[in-house]
């Protein structure tokens, strides 16, 4: 994936304002509703030949964030931590990291007949081309033809790992993998997927599953297909979701959905393209929140 400049985060500022509810003021804030934590200790590494991964786990984190001062629509999203840690520095690269994932994002609104309607407006960067940020049947989650997760076309595969001081991931302190290496062989990456919140003319709403897993990078092919999901088997995986789906009748956000399409999803209406920038700007928006949150934490 491209690096998203954090000046970009200040374009997605004004677009929340100019479609929730209450006007962006800035005084927003975060609250971590849960964090669970998943671990795969790699029980049978010598039938893998893989001893040297100690350990991959996988942090999931659910976020109530509040962009402006409006008491009733906060937006919703979860976010998942990803980490590994070999026995060398040396072995960090033996290992690669390819996300699946499944689902929709999509708007929803009630019509005058009282009809709830939904639209597939959202769009998504996968292996080279914008397509609806719909997905049926499991698929690689990748931008590029590289399945490995956070790969980047011109600094390869390994650059955008991260890494940080024990315990942390503050942004003040985070490295880049390819910029410098880490002292202790552990690295990461994180993802926050598209939020879900309440606009002044409908709700935008998130129904993905992902499915995160570790592989020896050399049974990772360099290029492949979107759909190849069964390249080579994983040394293991952690299931994760970012459902968060608007009930009118309860007037509230479920965390649970089903209603995933069966038939492959209109396209993209031309007026609606340029909303891709929207996902990859909530990313950042998320990550700066975050960190403006933990600043505070520390400073009181």
């Amino acid at each position: 994936m491209k690096i998203f400049a954090g000046a970009l985060a200040a374009v997605l500022a004004l677009f929340a304002a100019s479609g929730a509810r209450a006007d962006f003021t800035g005084q927003g804030h975060v609250h971590t509703l849960s964090e669970t934590r998943q671990e795969f200790a790699n029980p049978d590494c010598r039938a893998t030949s893989s001893c040297d991964l100690k350990r991959f786990s996988l942090t999931r984190l659910a976020h109530e964030i509040w962009f402006a001062d409006d008491p009733q629509h906060p937006t919703f999203a979860n976010g998942a931590i990803m980490e590994y840690e070999t026995d060398s520095v040396a072995a960090i690269e033996k290992y690669a990291l390819v996300q699946f994932v499944k689902g929709c994002v999509f708007t929803s609104a009630r019509n005058r007949a009282g009809e709830i309607t939904r639209d597939i407006n959202y769009g998504v960067s996968s292996f080279g081309e914008t397509v609806p940020l719909c997905f049926p049947d499991w698929v690689i989650d990748s931008q590029d033809e590289d399945p490995v997760y956070n790969s980047d076309p011109e600094r390869g595969r390994f650059y955008l790992l991260r890494w940080n001081l024990p315990g942390s991931r503050e942004r003040a302190t985070e490295k880049y993998y390819g910029e410098q290496k880490p002292g202790r062989p552990v690295v990461y990456l994180t993802d926050y997927p598209a939020g879900a919140f309440v606009t002044a003319t409908g709700v935008k709403n998130s129904a993905l599953d992902f499915r995160t897993c570790i592989y020896k990078s050399r049974d990772v092919p360099k290029r492949t297909r979107r759909d190849d999901i069964h390249f080579a088997r994983p040394l293991g995986c952690f299931e994760w979701q970012n459902v968060y789906v608007y009930d009118f009748a309860q007037g509230k956000f479920s965390t649970e959905w089903s209603g995933f399409p069966a038939a492959p999803p209109p396209p993209l209406r031309p007026e609606r393209l340029p909303l891709i920038v929207l996902a990859a700007l909530f990313a950042a928006l998320i990550a700066v929140a975050l960190l403006a949150a933990r600043r505070a934490r520390v400073r009181f």
